[in-house]
């Protein structure tokens, strides 16, 4: 056989032979194979207030809120983040794991982690966050109060007694000799 025809007659075997179709191009009514299902990784939650947008109330989320509209209320998340946009507007209580500022804040603001005050930002209240970061040409007029992570014993650390509560004692002994 010429080469040439040998290349052809590889490329019909090849066309032949069948070849899965992934999931995601699979029409619903075709049975997917065992061996080509494979579990996608979990993605973090994203909800989005677009611009144009205007929401009132107490809104609870989870994973991230972008914020590029207007929101009047109460938001709260004690392990998400919270973006505001360079176009958002938000008037109310934070309460976030993490929070970063691009747009207009007023309010109070609880940052149970970081706080960001991009460039832009204009945020007027009362910040209470663990790590607070101000870039240059952010606004911030208010109270702003950094505090300690708490801190965690790790696990198996012996108990240990209360000192102060052991002094106190002692003093309260030695008092009646």
């Amino acid at each position: 056989m010429p080469p040439s025809t040998a290349k052809a007659e590889e490329v019909r075997a090849e066309r032949s032979q069948e070849v899965p179709i992934p999931a995601v191009l699979r029409p619903p009514s075709s049975p997917a194979p065992a061996a080509a299902e494979v579990p996608s990784p979990k993605k973090e939650e994203v909800s989005v207030i677009a611009a144009g947008t205007q929401l009132r109330g107490a809104l609870a989320f989870s994973g991230v809120l972008v914020v590029n509209g207007r929101f009047l209320g109460e938001l709260s998340s004690p392990e998400g983040t919270a973006l505001v946009g360079a176009k958002g507007e938000v008037q109310a209580q934070i309460d976030a794991a993490e929070l970063r500022v691009e747009g207009k804040v007023k309010g109070n603001i609880f940052a149970r982690g970081s706080l960001e005050l991009r460039a832009g930002a204009d945020v007027q209240g009362t910040i209470r966050c663990v790590r607070l970061l101000i870039e240059e040409e952010a606004y911030f007029q208010g109270h702003c109060e950094c505090v300690r992570p708490p801190r965690q014993e790790p696990e198996g650390a012996p108990n240990r007694p209360d000192m102060y509560a052991f002094f106190a004692a002692a003093r309260v002994a030695l008092a009646w000799r």
